[in-house]
């Protein structure tokens, strides 16, 4: 439900809105395009790491006794995991140092 709130916001200032955020034509800055290329990326990074997750678990599923298979599927699983916790973490991050250059208020204050 968050992602109705920017909606909403950008539809009352006259903005655009697409699926990577809101779009307001006349004021394009270099860095809400950083943040709309690093969100772009982020969310490819995440769909990679969760099909390599599903590919991970069927190698280790269908080992079949085969130690070298189930061996290869638990190290691509815990891979798929470490990195899915890498990129929400980047993508924490790299929202916080966002709100800290355009001076936005986090919970009620400013950091």
């Amino acid at each position: 439900m968050n992602w109705l709130i920017p909606k909403a916001y950008a539809e009352a200032t006259g903005g655009q809105w697409n699926w990577l955020g809101p779009v307001n034509s006349g004021n394009a800055t270099v860095g809400g395009l950083a943040n709309t290329v690093f969100h772009f990326v982020l969310l490819i990074a995440a769909v990679l790491a969760v099909i390599y997750l599903i590919y991970s678990g069927i190698i280790y599923i269908t080992a079949a006794g085969n130690p070298d298979n189930a061996k290869k599927g638990q190290q691509g699983v815990i891979n798929a995991i470490i990195g899915i916790i890498i990129i929400v973490a980047a993508y924490f991050i790299i929202n916080l140092a966002m709100n800290i250059a355009s001076g936005v208020a986090v919970g009620g204050g400013i950091l």
